[in-house]
């Protein structure tokens, strides 16, 4: 068994103002506690992760103290995304780039089937239909 976290999910997770947030730290207590399995993410999530926070957010700190817990955490578990994983993504891509999944996303969906992920801690409605989705 397995989870898999998504860049709004870890957001919401370390953002105590988003509308997420309290659902965000429950689950995470839960995954923690090895409800759902190993816990992973990606580098190209970290990446989207670090990012906004520092772009949009503005929030150069949280940034730093963000990809750090993500870098150092025993929990979670931080995957390359291999060449063949960046081929079955592109697939993804081209087949719901309709729904709106950003290439993030599509590496996300690649991943959760390599791994066999059950769960995807995510709160963008695009991934319903594809991978099974934690509901909240």
């Amino acid at each position: 068994m397995a989870i898999f976290l998504d860049t709004g999910f870890i957001i919401a997770l370390k953002n105590s103002s988003d509308i997420h947030h309290e659902h965000a730290v429950s689950l995470m207590e839960r995954s923690l506690k090895n409800e759902f399995g190993t816990i992973y993410t990606s580098t190209f999530v970290f990446d989207e992760v670090v990012t906004l926070i520092l772009i949009r957010l503005k929030f150069s700190e949280i940034a730093v103290a963000v990809g750090r817990y993500l870098m150092e955490s025993r929990k979670i578990h931080l995957i390359n995304v291999t060449d063949q994983d960046f081929q079955k993504a592109w697939q993804v891509f081209q087949k719901y780039h309709a729904k709106g999944l950003s290439f993030t996303d599509c590496t996300n969906i690649s991943l959760i089937e390599r791994l066999d992920c059950q769960h995807l801690a995510t709160y963008d409605k695009h991934f319903q239909g594809i991978v099974p989705i934690i509901e909240f």
